[in-house]
Order: structure tokens, then sequence, then C-alpha cells
């Protein structure tokens, strides 16, 4: 995980859910999952069982099975409620930044777009303004330099090459890319292409 630094309650939740699908798994597999220390899964374990939320079935002194409990599985399923419904409101924090964004340039007075870098961020607008409860703003395709992966769609939407700007009669040019920003923004100025229509996502 990039933003969320596993709490206590998200290891639980992780342990349980892990225990549940897989009650042969070890304490390596179980450190993984969690995102721990293999020298503090005893620690969880004893903790979890003495709440009697699992239970440890030792087949032979090295093999042991972790079963999940009734009031284990009530458990993990109330930490699953509370862990969606903050994830829920952040998505909500997000999508209102993207639907901002998305109405400036509305404002502009641009309404055909294509957007530039077919990575994650264009990933996530062009499923931000296909969600949308209107149809004011329209991508026409997707711009990305790499050559394996032009003629092929992101979303539904073609993926052209930089030099196919020109074949489409569209507004503004939306960057979608944190890392090649700049020089995006620079390639385009060497196609002759008008600042006025280069919108930085980023910037």
């Amino acid at each position: 995980m990039k933003f969320f630094s596993p709490t206590t309650e998200l290891k639980e939740l992780l342990l349980l859910q892990h225990i549940e699908k897989n009650p042969n798994t070890t304490q390596k597999e179980i450190a993984r999952v969690i995102d721990g220390a293999t020298s503090m899964v005893n620690v969880y374990i004893d903790n979890l069982e003495k709440k009697n939320y699992m239970l440890r079935d030792y087949k032979s002194a090295k093999m042991v099975d972790y079963n999940i409990t009734l009031e284990g599985a009530k458990r993990k399923n109330f930490l699953l409620i509370n862990y969606m419904r903050e994830l829920l409101d952040l998505y909500q924090l997000a999508k209102e930044n993207v639907e901002r964004f998305l109405s400036g340039i509305e404002e502009k007075g641009f309404n055909n777009i294509l957007i530039y870098g077919a990575g994650d961020v264009a990933d996530t607008i062009l499923g931000a303004i296909r969600d949308r409860n209107k149809d004011t703003l329209k991508v026409l395709a997707v711009i990305d330099d790499d050559e394996s992966i032009q003629d092929k769609e992101l979303l539904g939407f073609k993926i052209i090459s930089r030099d196919d700007i020109y074949k489409y009669n569209h507004d503004a040019v939306v960057i979608t890319s944190y890392a090649f920003e700049d020089e995006i923004t620079n390639k385009l100025r060497e196609l002759n292409y008008s600042e006025d229509k280069i919108i930085r996502f980023f910037s």
C-alpha cells in the first residue's frame, strides 16, 4: 500500500481474512500478508486467540492449522465494513477533485478533448468522465508515445500516436502523465500546438 500505513486494526483484518481462506498457512506468509515482521506474528496470533477470534490446531510439532471462529468471522466483517467506509470517504474526496478539474475544462469552453498519457491517471479520469451524469465533455482518443500500445484501447478509447493529433477535431489536449508532464508539453510545442489548448492535470 502506498498511502495507508497498516494499523493494528488493518493487520487484524488482513490476518483474519487470510486464515479464513488459508487455514494451513505459514507464519512467513502471514507476515507478508499483514506487512509485519515474522517475529511479531506469534504476538498477533496470541492476541486473536485470547479474544476467541481464532484457534490453533496442531497437526504436528511443526505443522499448525489456523482456524477462524464464529466470533472471528464477525470481527472480520465488522472491520471490513469500517475499512470500506473510510475508503469510500477518500474516494469521494478524490472524485470531487477530479470533477472540479473536469468542470474547469468545460468552463474554458472545451468540450471535445484528447488525453495524453495512457497510464493510471488517464484511466481514472476516463472513468470519472464515463460515470458523470452529463455528456458535455467528450474524449475523442488517448495519445501515447509507446508504440506497443498504439491502436489498442483504454476503457474503450483508442490509443493513438502524437502524430495523429490533428486528425481529430478537438478543443484541447489534457496531459495526464505526472513523470513526463514537461516532456509531453515540449513535444506538443514541437508540433506548434497552441499553448492555450494544453491542459496539465498536475500543474
